[in-house]
């Protein structure tokens, strides 16, 4: 299992590293690792668990013969860490990493250590859950699959709740199980909770005690334990007040601030919808205003912010090792082509994904959410991924004869940017019409100048206005989604890509199939007082 707990806080260099490590700027990390010296140490063994880590990264991004020899050194450096702090925890990794490294009889030869010391003291730096995980793990690498399954679950109920402890265990088991060629499928009965994107008409009067009864019997089909999606009146109260109810965390999504997002979309339609909205936001675990809010009804606003929920949702899956599902509830007369940012495009969009999806037909009592739309107003707006690819320490002779000619070519491919390309003195700046297209720019560019020059990206995917250049140009596009890039770059390590939560949302919303990977890396502070915004690195 990989933790690193034991000695970290006694040494900033080390919490720094593995930060870059978290951050994709692997080699950086290897580069702060050598100017501190701690490569040449070998008496540390918080140190050495860090070289383990930093070597087992690399192993997993490697192939072939240097895969192999990655992990044998990664084991070496963990090994050794036991050796000197005679604990069980760079133990385990030590013997997993073997196994990943092709040295079988080394790794049960660690295990069966493993075992004698958890049948003598025992680790107290450990809690219970990772004594018993670790167990576990080792008997899973003796073969012992039973006896594992038995310890795995003793470690789950000593902490029911610790679904991100579960889920790095269960990555680990699914590594040692793809070695040893087993079948993995008896892992999914320990998965934390299912995720779930929610969607569904709005209304103006009651709806039919048949359609909360379909509901609640869909969540608890789908053991869903995390909710993700808006609050209008209508389906998506009843699927939130469905979720607190059953005990499921709620993450609210909103495309405006909750007390205007209540006048544009609750207050319009009667009843006690108004209450039971005031009573959700008093019990939802977060609530979040994503996109600038100036149009809360508009299509595009919609749109946004049914992206970064289904996104997060699918985001909190993959951190889990669980599945991400969608419940949409239709009128039974729904559109067969779906304005953009309503239910049935958020429908027909996850759909495309290949994802589960469950739909509930009803009718639609009075009017729905497409009656409260109203049409943008003042300069266009456009929906838009934006990323700053910025250089530092680049005289005009490098800027000319490198950096220039090789991300002119990267532009000259595909895909196009949707907003021209601006050079400044550092840095340029440009557009995409989706997440997906900006990203495969962003790793273009740092593996293009890889070596060549110390390139920081950062993106972020956000509503635009546009505006005519006053000075003849191409139009422009203003607001936080043009801003905020450089404010990113700030704090982002040479060789990554950080990107706002809104652009790696959206990114994991997309398809499956060759989606780059995204790890939260962080938080930085939001224009407004208290604000903050959550970063993410997008793995190279």
């Amino acid at each position: 299992m990989q933790r690193h707990r034991h000695g970290l806080s006694a040494n900033p260099s080390l919490l720094t590293i593995i930060a870059h490590a978290r951050s994709g700027a692997l080699d950086h990390a290897w580069g702060l690792l050598r100017d501190a010296g701690l490569d040449r140490i070998n008496d540390d063994p918080a140190v050495l668990s860090v070289v383990g880590r930093l070597l087992k990264d690399k192993a997993l991004r490697a192939h072939g013969p240097a895969r192999q020899q990655l992990f044998v050194e990664a084991a070496s450096a963990y090994a050794r860490a036991a050796e000197i702090g005679g604990t069980t925890y760079p133990l385990i990794n030590a013997a997993t990493l073997s196994l990943l490294a092709k040295q079988n009889e080394r790794a049960q030869s660690l295990a069966r250590l493993i075992m004698q010391q958890a049948q003598s003291a025992g680790d107290d730096a450990d809690t219970p859950y990772y004594r018993a995980a670790t167990r576990a793990e080792a008997l899973l690498l003796l073969g012992q699959a039973d006896q594992a399954k038995a310890a795995l679950a003793e470690a789950m109920l000593s902490a029911p709740q610790a679904y991100e402890d579960h889920a790095s265990t269960l990555r680990q088991f699914a590594l040692i199980i793809d070695e040893l060629g087993g079948d993995k499928t008896w892992l999914d009965s320990y998965r934390p909770p299912r995720c779930l994107h929610y969607a569904g008409h709005m209304a103006t009067g009651a709806v039919p005690g048949e359609t909360g009864r379909q509901i609640r019997a869909a969540l608890k089909e789908e053991k869903i334990g995390f909710g993700y999606g808006a609050l209008a009146a209508g389906a998506d109260i009843l699927i939130a007040e469905a979720l607190l109810e059953e005990g499921a965390e709620l993450h609210l999504l909103l495309p405006a601030a909750p007390a205007r997002f209540r006048e544009a979309s609750v207050a319009r339609s009667g009843g006690d919808w108004l209450e039971r909205y005031d009573d959700i936001l008093k019990s939802a675990n977060t609530i979040r205003a994503v996109g600038d809010g100036s149009v809360p009804s508009s299509p595009l606003a919609l749109q946004l912010a049914a992206e970064v929920a289904m996104g997060c949702a699918v985001m909190q899956s993959n951190v889990l090792m669980t599945e991400a599902v969608q419940l949409v509830i239709l009128e039974r007369n729904a559109s067969a082509q779906p304005q953009t940012g309503s239910s049935e495009w958020a429908c027909a969009a996850w759909g495309k994904t290949g994802r589960r999806q469950k739909v509930l037909v009803t009718p639609r009592i009075g009017a729905g959410a497409e009656t409260y739309r109203v049409s943008e107003s003042g300069e266009p707006r456009l929906l838009r991924a934006m990323l700053r690819i910025e250089w530092s320490g680049a005289n005009t002779s490098l800027l000319s004869r490198e950096i220039i000619p090789r991300l002119t070519d990267i532009f000259a491919g595909e895909p196009k940017p949707s907003v021209r390309p601006r050079w400044t003195d550092d840095a340029l700046l440009t557009g995409f019409d989706t997440p997906a297209q900006a990203a495969r720019i962003a790793s273009s560019a740092i593996a293009a100048l890889a070596g060549v020059a110390d390139l920081r990206v950062a993106g972020h995917y956000g509503l635009a206005q546009q505006v005519e250049d006053p000075f003849g140009g191409a139009p422009l596009l203003i607001g936080s989604v043009v801003t905020l890039p450089a404010q990113i770059t700030l704090s982002t390590p040479p060789g990554a890509v950080h990107l706002t939560e809104d652009f790696a949302a959206a990114l994991n919303a997309g398809p499956p199939m060759m989606r780059p990977s995204v790890e939260y890396v962080g938080e930085l502070s939001g224009a407004d007082e208290g604000e903050t915004i959550r970063l993410f690195a997008l793995a190279q």
